[in-house]
């Protein structure tokens, strides 16, 4: 069965992300003026992750998050933080893109960027082989200002049968990547 929570499931092996055009804005702040970061707030109107895949893959990148912030001297998961940290992860496969925005939020071009992603992974996609890869699209914004100061992302190419702790490293990699410049 090809449903999109068992694409989802597949995506985890690794993350990233097709690389943006100019008509998405790709601020590169930087962490320097802030102590505290957490999660964005998931819109309780939609439904729970209902596989235990999709609710391990958002465990993992969420366990990243918290473990990349913490790593930089960050706090992390208050509500009064000074930054909300988001994600969208992309999977692709020849011919489609699938999106998952529970922890993305609103206003930020989530729509553009997924037709963007497609573009360039699929429909200009140059590889002859069958290919499934996946990303993360990072967004941090400033709790004061509402404004975006950072986006980041990592893709790749999706291992099949990847252990957790396989997984887990790749995503904790992706994670990585994606963050790297606004903590440099």
């Amino acid at each position: 069965m090809n449903t999109p929570l068992r694409m989802l499931s597949a995506a985890v092996a690794v993350l990233g992300f097709v690389s943006c055009v100019p008509n998405v804005d790709m601020p590169k702040g930087s962490s320097k003026s802030y102590s505290s970061a957490r999660l964005i707030q998931r819109d309780p109107g939609l439904p729970a992750p209902s596989t235990s895949i999709e609710k391990q893959v958002h465990g993992m990148i969420q366990k990243s998050l918290e473990k990349t912030f913490t790593s930089k001297g960050m706090s992390y998961g208050k509500g009064d933080a000074d930054l909300i940290v988001a994600y969208m992860v992309i999977y692709q496969e020849p011919g489609m893109t699938a999106d998952y925005r529970e922890y993305f939020g609103y206003g930020r071009d989530a729509g553009e960027i997924a037709t963007i992603a497609h573009a360039r992974g699929v429909e200009k996609n140059k590889r002859t082989d069958y290919f499934k890869q996946a990303g993360v699209l990072i967004d941090v914004v400033d709790t004061r200002t509402n404004k975006l100061v950072y986006r980041g992302f990592s893709k790749d190419d999706v291992i099949k049968g990847a252990t957790e702790s396989t997984r887990a490293a790749r995503i904790d990699a992706a994670v990585a990547e994606a963050l790297t410049p606004f903590f440099d």
